[in-house]
């Protein structure tokens, strides 16, 4: 459904991120801003219900289980993410950020842009991920 782009001459580095990513079938779906916090919490918020770790590659884990969660809702999975955007409020721990999607995605990596933001939707998370699926 999707090829990686990697630039013939091969890299000197391994990167986080695939340069390109070409869609060639199945239909996209664009996954809203995922973080820390459970998929479905109260609104207005409940301070009780919105505590989350400390630990950036925790609050990255949790914010890639709720990606999960949709992408498990239409059949897909991680290997259909083609690209995210990913919002820290910390650029100094992207690497950490980094390691954790190593681990979910190995070599098969989507497109990536990474911004740091001054806060989020709650004052202890770090990370949003945002992403886009072909399935």
């Amino acid at each position: 459904m999707h090829k990686v782009i990697i630039h013939p001459q091969p890299p000197q580095h391994r990167t986080p991120y695939s340069p390109g990513v070409l869609v060639t079938g199945g239909r996209l779906l664009f996954i809203a801003g995922m973080t820390a916090l459970p998929l479905y919490h109260k609104h207005p918020h409940d301070p009780e219900e919105l505590r989350i770790p400390e630990d950036i590659k925790e609050q990255t884990r949790r914010a890639f289980d709720n990606i999960k969660k949709v992408l498990e809702a239409v059949g897909g999975g991680f290997e259909n993410i083609v690209s995210m955007r990913r919002y820290l409020t910390r650029i100094e721990e992207q690497d950490q950020v980094n390691e954790v999607m190593w681990e979910i995605f190995g070599d098969n990596l989507p497109t990536t842009t990474t911004v740091e933001v001054k806060s989020l939707v709650v004052r202890d998370a770090r990370i949003e991920l945002e992403a886009i699926a072909a399935v």
